[in-house]
């Protein structure tokens, strides 16, 4: 499923960023029908942005499973650098039980 609304992610670390800014890291995996392991969509840090989902995501400690809710990507080009940085911004998410 990869990084998408509803999707299911584990969180390996939080760090405050701002009132308004947590930033993440999260995992990603699903599982290959075929073999039954899993296997790593996506893995990354995301920034929980607003008020609500950055004091929420400071409550998360390592291990915490989460459904994502409503989240964004975007890109800026740095004419300097010449480079194209990603961001993954998440708007709002739940905590779920392991299953």
């Amino acid at each position: 499923m990869g990084f998408s609304n509803g999707a299911n992610c584990r969180v390996w670390e939080v760090a405050k960023i701002s009132d308004t800014n947590t930033k993440i890291r999260i995992s990603i995996s699903r599982k290959n029908k075929q073999t039954g392991d899993y296997e790593q969509d996506f893995s990354g840090y995301v920034n929980c942005v607003g008020e609500m989902a950055a004091k929420q995501a400071l409550q998360l400690e390592e291990g915490a499973r989460i459904r994502l809710g409503e989240v964004d990507v975007t890109t800026k080009y740095d004419g300097v650098r010449r480079t194209v940085f990603t961001y993954f911004h998440v708007y709002s998410f739940q905590e779920v039980e392991d299953e």
